[in-house]
C-alpha cells in the first residue's frame, strides 16, 4: 500500500460525496465517468476498504469513507492555504479602493486586513465617497475597486451585498405623539432616503427634515445630539443612542444594497481582492 495519498484521487472522492453520483462528479470534474470510478477504485484498493456504498440512487459514503473525506478536505484546504501563501509574497502590486463611509464601521476593514495579511507585499489605498464621485474616480481610473450604492450605477456589478437598515435616535430625543417624525438625511439624492419618504408616505406618518448633513461623521454627530432619527448599519449605532422598533409610527426599516464594481481592465491582484470579498460577504 502507497502510504502517499494521491491529491488527485482525495479531490475526486469529495466531489463524489458532495454530488452523490459518479455521472455528476465526472461533470464537475471535465472527466469521463469511467476515469473517475477509476480513481475511486484506485483509493478502496490501496487502504483495503470500501468508500461507498452504491445503490441504484446513486452512492453514499460508508463509516471509511466519512473518515477519509474528512481528511481529503483537511489536506486539500492545507495545500490551497501553503499554494495562496506563497503566491501571496510573490504578487506585487496596488489596489485602490473606494467605498462609501457606511462600510467603514462593519467588518469590511477586518476583511481587507486579512486579505492584505494573505498578500504582505500589496498597496491597498481606501478613498470614501458618496456613490456618485466613487463612479466617476471608476470611470476615470483613480480606482480600482468600488463598493457603492448600485441603484447609482447603469452597469452591472460584479457582485451584491445587501444588508438590513435599523432605525436609530438618541435616548435624549422628547418627542408628543401627535409631533412629526424629526429625520435627520443627507444632501442631495440618497436611495434609502427615497425609500424612507416610500415607506412613510405609504404608512401615512407625518415626517420632516430636522437636520440635513454632508458627511457620515456629521451625521453621527446630529444622531448623538438628538436632532432626530435615522437608518443606520446595526454596528455603527453610537453607544450613547439605541436601536428603535419597526412598527407604530416608524415604518419597517429598508434593506441596503451595496455592489462591487471592477475597472474595465483589472490587474490580476485587483481581482484577486474582489473574488476574496465575494466570497467573504456573499452567503
Amino acid at each position: 500500500m502507497d502510504m502517499n495519498l494521491d491529491p488527485h484521487l482525495l479531490r475526486a472522492l469529495i466531489v463524489v460525496a458532495e454530488t452523490g453520483t459518479v455521472s455528476g462528479a465526472a461533470e464537475r470534474l471535465a472527466r469521463t465517468q469511467a476515469a473517475v470510478s477509476m480513481q475511486i477504485k484506485r483509493l478502496e484498493v490501496d487502504l483495503g476498504t470500501q468508500l461507498f456504498k452504491r445503490t441504484s440512487r446513486g452512492v453514499s459514503l460508508t463509516d471509511s469513507g466519512e473518515i477519509l473525506v474528512a481528511y481529503a478536505r483537511k489536506l486539500i484546504a492545507l495545500g490551497e492555504d501553503a499554494r495562496q501563501q506563497i503566491e501571496g509574497r510573490q504578487l506585487v502590486g496596488r489596489v485602490r479602493l473606494g467605498l462609501v463611509e457606511d462600510l467603514v464601521v462593519t467588518r469590511l476593514p477586518i476583511l481587507l486586513a486579512e486579505f492584505r495579511k494573505r498578500f504582505p507585499q500589496i498597496e491597498l489605498d481606501l478613498v470614501t465617497a458618496h456613490s456618485g464621485e466613487l463612479g466617476q474616480g471608476l470611470q476615470s481610473g483613480n480606482l480600482d475597486l468600488v463598493f457603492a450604492d448600485p441603484a447609482r450605477f447603469t452597469v452591472v456589478p460584479f457582485f451584491h451585498w445587501s444588508r438590513q437598515l435599523v432605525w436609530s435616535g438618541s435616548r435624549m430625543i422628547d418627542m408628543g405623539e401627535g409631533d412629526a417624525i424629526p429625520l435627520i438625511v443627507f444632501e442631495g439624492s440618497c436611495t434609502w432616503q427615497d425609500k424612507t419618504t416610500v415607506a412613510f408616505a405609504s404608512a401615512g406618518v407625518e415626517w420632516s427634515v430636522a437636520c440635513r448633513v454632508s458627511s457620515y461623521g456629521a451625521l453621527i454627530g446630529a444622531l448623538r445630539a438628538g436632532l432626530g432619527y435615522s437608518l443606520m448599519l446595526p454596528e455603527s449605532i453610537p453607544s450613547d443612542c439605541e436601536t428603535l422598533d419597526s412598527g407604530g409610527r416608524l415604518p419597517k426599516a429598508p434593506n441596503a444594497d451595496f455592489g462591487l464594481f471592477m475597472a474595465r481592465e483589472p490587474s490580476k491582484i485587483v481581482k484577486e481582492l474582489g473574488f476574496f470579498l465575494r466570497e467573504k460577504l456573499v452567503q
